[in-house]
Protein backbone atom coordinates (compact mmCIF):
# COMPACT_ATOMS: atom_id res chain seq x y z
CA UNK A 1 0.00 0.00 0.00
CA UNK A 2 3.00 2.61 0.89
CA UNK A 3 4.64 1.80 -2.71
CA UNK A 4 0.92 2.51 -4.52
CA UNK A 5 0.26 5.83 -2.35
CA UNK A 6 3.94 6.84 -3.27
CA UNK A 7 3.15 6.20 -6.99
CA UNK A 8 0.01 8.27 -6.92
CA UNK A 9 1.75 10.93 -5.71
CA UNK A 10 4.59 11.39 -8.21
CA UNK A 11 1.62 11.08 -10.92
CA UNK A 12 -0.26 14.09 -9.17
CA UNK A 13 3.78 15.84 -9.28
CA UNK A 14 4.05 15.41 -12.61
CA UNK A 15 0.61 16.84 -13.38
CA UNK A 16 1.03 19.20 -11.61
CA UNK A 17 3.98 21.03 -13.31
CA UNK A 18 2.67 20.34 -17.04
CA UNK A 19 2.16 23.01 -19.36
CA UNK A 20 -0.83 25.02 -19.34
CA UNK A 21 -1.14 24.34 -22.75
CA UNK A 22 -1.92 21.05 -22.08
CA UNK A 23 -5.13 19.58 -20.83
CA UNK A 24 -4.73 17.31 -17.96
CA UNK A 25 -7.23 14.74 -15.49
CA UNK A 26 -7.11 11.78 -13.27
CA UNK A 27 -9.68 9.26 -13.42
CA UNK A 28 -10.85 5.75 -12.10
CA UNK A 29 -11.00 2.62 -14.64
CA UNK A 30 -12.11 -1.06 -14.26
CA UNK A 31 -12.44 -4.20 -16.28
CA UNK A 32 -12.12 -7.82 -16.82
CA UNK A 33 -9.08 -9.34 -18.13
CA UNK A 34 -8.85 -12.92 -20.11
CA UNK A 35 -4.74 -14.33 -19.07
CA UNK A 36 -2.76 -17.15 -20.10
CA UNK A 37 0.89 -17.99 -19.85
CA UNK A 38 2.31 -19.15 -23.00
CA UNK A 39 4.47 -21.86 -21.91
CA UNK A 40 7.38 -22.63 -24.58
CA UNK A 41 7.76 -25.26 -25.75
CA UNK A 42 3.68 -26.14 -25.07
CA UNK A 43 4.93 -30.09 -24.72
CA UNK A 44 6.67 -29.23 -21.57
CA UNK A 45 3.58 -28.52 -19.99
CA UNK A 46 0.96 -31.75 -19.51
CA UNK A 47 -2.36 -29.79 -19.47
CA UNK A 48 -4.56 -28.14 -21.89
CA UNK A 49 -3.64 -24.23 -21.55
CA UNK A 50 -6.90 -22.09 -21.60
CA UNK A 51 -8.08 -18.35 -20.34
CA UNK A 52 -8.43 -17.17 -16.68
CA UNK A 53 -11.20 -14.45 -16.37
CA UNK A 54 -9.90 -11.88 -13.35
CA UNK A 55 -11.25 -8.42 -12.49
CA UNK A 56 -8.93 -5.25 -13.24
CA UNK A 57 -8.71 -1.75 -12.07
CA UNK A 58 -7.29 1.40 -10.59
CA UNK A 59 -6.73 5.12 -11.08
CA UNK A 60 -4.96 6.20 -14.30
CA UNK A 61 -3.43 10.29 -14.95
CA UNK A 62 -3.35 12.03 -18.45
CA UNK A 63 -2.37 14.47 -20.28
CA UNK A 64 -3.44 15.89 -23.86
CA UNK A 65 -2.90 18.62 -26.55
CA UNK A 66 -4.82 18.07 -29.38
CA UNK A 67 -4.84 14.68 -31.36
CA UNK A 68 -2.19 13.18 -28.84
CA UNK A 69 -2.52 12.35 -24.71
CA UNK A 70 -0.24 10.41 -22.32
CA UNK A 71 -1.21 8.38 -20.00
CA UNK A 72 -0.11 6.32 -16.91
CA UNK A 73 -2.44 4.22 -14.94
CA UNK A 74 -2.18 2.17 -11.78
CA UNK A 75 -3.93 -0.90 -12.17
CA UNK A 76 -4.80 -4.03 -9.89
CA UNK A 77 -4.81 -6.88 -12.77
CA UNK A 78 -5.13 -10.45 -12.28
CA UNK A 79 -3.12 -12.97 -14.43
CA UNK A 80 -2.54 -16.40 -14.34
CA UNK A 81 -4.69 -19.27 -16.82
CA UNK A 82 -6.77 -22.36 -16.88
CA UNK A 83 -4.84 -25.89 -17.25
CA UNK A 84 -7.29 -28.59 -18.22
CA UNK A 85 -7.24 -32.45 -17.86
CA UNK A 86 -9.59 -34.84 -18.33
CA UNK A 87 -11.06 -35.06 -14.93
CA UNK A 88 -8.72 -32.08 -12.97
CA UNK A 89 -8.37 -28.55 -13.44
CA UNK A 90 -5.40 -26.55 -12.42
CA UNK A 91 -5.55 -22.43 -12.44
CA UNK A 92 -2.68 -20.09 -11.74
CA UNK A 93 -3.74 -17.05 -9.97
CA UNK A 94 -1.39 -14.01 -9.93
CA UNK A 95 -2.13 -10.82 -8.56
CA UNK A 96 -0.39 -7.86 -9.86
CA UNK A 97 0.43 -4.27 -9.63
CA UNK A 98 0.80 -2.89 -13.10
CA UNK A 99 1.83 0.40 -14.09
CA UNK A 100 1.34 1.26 -17.86
CA UNK A 101 2.64 3.81 -19.80
CA UNK A 102 0.47 4.66 -23.16
CA UNK A 103 0.31 7.03 -26.30
CA UNK A 104 -2.68 7.64 -27.16
CA UNK A 105 -3.89 9.14 -30.70
CA UNK A 106 -7.42 10.77 -30.92
CA UNK A 107 -9.20 10.62 -34.27
CA UNK A 108 -11.40 14.16 -33.74
CA UNK A 109 -14.69 13.47 -34.19
CA UNK A 110 -16.93 15.54 -31.91
CA UNK A 111 -17.65 14.15 -28.48
CA UNK A 112 -17.49 10.87 -28.94
CA UNK A 113 -13.55 10.16 -30.35
CA UNK A 114 -12.20 7.20 -31.79
CA UNK A 115 -8.60 6.18 -30.40
CA UNK A 116 -5.54 4.14 -30.71
CA UNK A 117 -3.35 2.94 -28.00
CA UNK A 118 -0.15 1.93 -27.81
CA UNK A 119 3.06 1.80 -24.95
CA UNK A 120 4.33 -0.42 -22.46
CA UNK A 121 3.47 -1.68 -18.91
CA UNK A 122 6.03 -2.47 -15.75
CA UNK A 123 4.11 -5.29 -13.20
CA UNK A 124 4.73 -6.20 -9.27
CA UNK A 125 3.66 -9.14 -8.17
CA UNK A 126 2.00 -9.08 -5.28
CA UNK A 127 1.06 -13.01 -4.84
CA UNK A 128 0.58 -16.30 -6.50
CA UNK A 129 -1.39 -18.90 -5.98
CA UNK A 130 -2.09 -22.42 -7.88
CA UNK A 131 -5.36 -24.11 -7.20
CA UNK A 132 -6.04 -27.76 -8.03
CA UNK A 133 -10.04 -29.02 -8.89
CA UNK A 134 -10.53 -32.34 -9.21
CA UNK A 135 -13.53 -34.65 -8.40
CA UNK A 136 -12.19 -35.37 -5.48
CA UNK A 137 -12.17 -31.47 -3.76
CA UNK A 138 -10.24 -28.21 -4.05
CA UNK A 139 -6.75 -27.95 -2.96
CA UNK A 140 -4.49 -24.65 -3.16
CA UNK A 141 -0.56 -23.54 -2.70
CA UNK A 142 1.16 -20.87 -2.30
CA UNK A 143 3.34 -20.32 -4.92
CA UNK A 144 5.02 -16.70 -4.55
CA UNK A 145 8.46 -18.15 -4.25
CA UNK A 146 8.18 -19.92 -7.89
CA UNK A 147 7.36 -16.42 -9.38
CA UNK A 148 9.72 -13.41 -10.39
CA UNK A 149 8.47 -10.00 -8.43
CA UNK A 150 8.74 -8.00 -11.76
CA UNK A 151 7.43 -8.37 -14.67
CA UNK A 152 7.25 -6.11 -17.92
CA UNK A 153 5.73 -5.97 -21.83
CA UNK A 154 4.44 -3.73 -24.70
CA UNK A 155 0.47 -3.17 -25.23
CA UNK A 156 -1.81 -1.88 -27.75
CA UNK A 157 -5.43 -1.53 -28.16
CA UNK A 158 -8.29 0.39 -29.28
CA UNK A 159 -11.55 2.33 -27.91
CA UNK A 160 -14.28 5.32 -27.59
CA UNK A 161 -14.03 8.72 -25.82
CA UNK A 162 -17.26 9.88 -24.88
CA UNK A 163 -16.89 13.94 -23.66
CA UNK A 164 -19.24 15.03 -21.39
CA UNK A 165 -19.85 18.63 -19.41
CA UNK A 166 -17.35 18.04 -16.70
CA UNK A 167 -16.34 14.13 -17.52
CA UNK A 168 -15.10 11.98 -19.77
CA UNK A 169 -16.24 8.22 -20.31
CA UNK A 170 -13.83 5.85 -22.06
CA UNK A 171 -14.29 2.10 -22.95
CA UNK A 172 -11.33 0.42 -24.90
CA UNK A 173 -9.79 -3.12 -25.63
CA UNK A 174 -6.29 -3.91 -24.86
CA UNK A 175 -3.64 -6.41 -25.53
CA UNK A 176 -0.65 -7.05 -23.34
CA UNK A 177 1.87 -9.15 -24.57
CA UNK A 178 4.66 -10.29 -21.80
CA UNK A 179 8.26 -10.11 -22.84
CA UNK A 180 10.35 -11.89 -19.61
CA UNK A 181 9.89 -15.11 -18.27
CA UNK A 182 8.19 -15.26 -15.11
CA UNK A 183 8.99 -18.41 -13.55
CA UNK A 184 13.08 -18.12 -11.64
CA UNK A 185 13.57 -21.63 -12.51
CA UNK A 186 11.73 -22.63 -15.72
CA UNK A 187 14.23 -25.00 -16.98
CA UNK A 188 16.48 -25.48 -19.46
CA UNK A 189 15.13 -23.92 -22.80
CA UNK A 190 11.64 -23.52 -21.11
CA UNK A 191 9.91 -20.19 -20.77
CA UNK A 192 6.77 -18.96 -19.65
CA UNK A 193 5.72 -15.85 -20.06
CA UNK A 194 2.00 -13.56 -19.39
CA UNK A 195 -0.28 -13.03 -22.13
CA UNK A 196 -3.86 -10.79 -21.57
CA UNK A 197 -6.79 -9.31 -23.27
CA UNK A 198 -8.34 -6.54 -20.98
CA UNK A 199 -11.56 -4.70 -21.87
CA UNK A 200 -11.95 -1.61 -19.41
CA UNK A 201 -14.00 1.09 -18.87
CA UNK A 202 -13.19 4.50 -17.33
CA UNK A 203 -14.60 7.98 -16.18
CA UNK A 204 -11.90 11.01 -16.11
CA UNK A 205 -12.79 14.41 -14.20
Amino acid sequence: MKKFLVACLAALCVIAVLPQNLSAGIGFKGGLSLSRLVIDPAESFPFSIKDLNGPVGGIFFGAGLGPLAFQTEILYARMGMKGQATDAQLQYRMDYIQVPLTLKVRVPAGPVRPVVIAGGYGSYLLKAKGVLVTPTGTESADLGDEFKKFDYGVLGGVGLEFKLPGILLTIEGRYNFGLADIVKESGEGVSIKNRSIMVLAGIGF
